[in-house]
């Protein structure tokens, strides 16, 4: 069967939490997205062997760390030097800052406008992420952030919306990660200062709304997007082709 449910989707392991498969997703044209392909995950750094293991038993071929320096420093990615796995890194958010909520993160009003900040800041890091995609056209690649909820939600959502899923199920996939990150984020609101700081730990789904409608308003699509930032429309009919069936 094509479509996936949302436990279905949930990859479970010992110490990974938010590790979630994009497959299972019917399209706008009738298709659905391949289950296997694309996984979204939170930080592997505490993975068990285990963890691993069943990781690369799904078939992940290559992993994508999105973090920025100092949260690698912090916490090791396991698969830097793993024979068995190709290892990438992407910053998706330049921050030299020492905290769980960057200074320049907080001058804007909510999540919704640091993603537009990120979609508009990080074109060319956007680039490189998807030029990685395109190197794996049958294997399974894996990207992560911290929390595998931000970093890795505007991904898996400029790679649904590439594939024509439907926006419901766009803000859907993006707000799981609240429930699925409740034992995270209740260590990581011990560590942060004021109330107000807090609301980053969340994922509204007005948040992933405000980011497709201003993606709407301002390329159209993600394929238009994709477009404006250097990928040509062969490569993008080619990862479209490859991710639906």
């Amino acid at each position: 069967m094509l479509y996936m449910t949302r436990e279905e989707r949930l990859i479970v392991l010992e110490k990974m939490v938010n590790t979630r498969d994009l497959g299972g997703y019917e399209t706008q044209a009738g298709t659905y997205t391949k289950s296997h392909k694309y996984i979204r995950a939170s930080s592997p750094a505490n993975a068990s062997k285990a963890d691993i293991q069943a990781l690369k038993d799904y078939g992940v071929k290559a992993v994508i760390d999105l973090r920025s320096d100092f949260e690698k420093e912090q916490q090791v990615n396991p698969f830097v030097d793993d024979q068995d796995i190709d290892f990438y890194e992407v910053n998706l958010f330049d921050s030299t800052k020492a905290s769980i909520v960057p200074e320049e993160v907080k001058q804007y009003k909510d999540l919704g406008g640091v993603y537009i900040y990120m979609l508009e800041g990080m074109k060319n890091k956007f680039k490189d992420l998807f030029d990685i995609f395109l190197k794996y056209p049958y294997d399974g690649v894996m990207f992560h952030c911290s929390a595998g909820k931000d970093r890795t939600g505007i991904t898996a959502a400029l790679l649904l919306d590439l594939m024509g899923c439907h926006e419901y199920d766009i803000v859907k996939d993006y707000s799981e990660s609240y429930e699925n990150n409740i034992e995270i984020n209740e260590e990581l609101a011990k560590m942060m200062e004021n109330e107000e700081a807090k609301q980053y730990l969340k994922s509204s789904p007005r948040y992933m709304m405000e980011l497709l409608d201003y993606l709407r308003e301002h390329y159209g699509s993600s394929k238009e997007y994709l477009l404006q930032i250097g990928l040509k429309n062969e490569e993008i009919e080619q990862l479209i082709e490859n991710f639906t069936i």
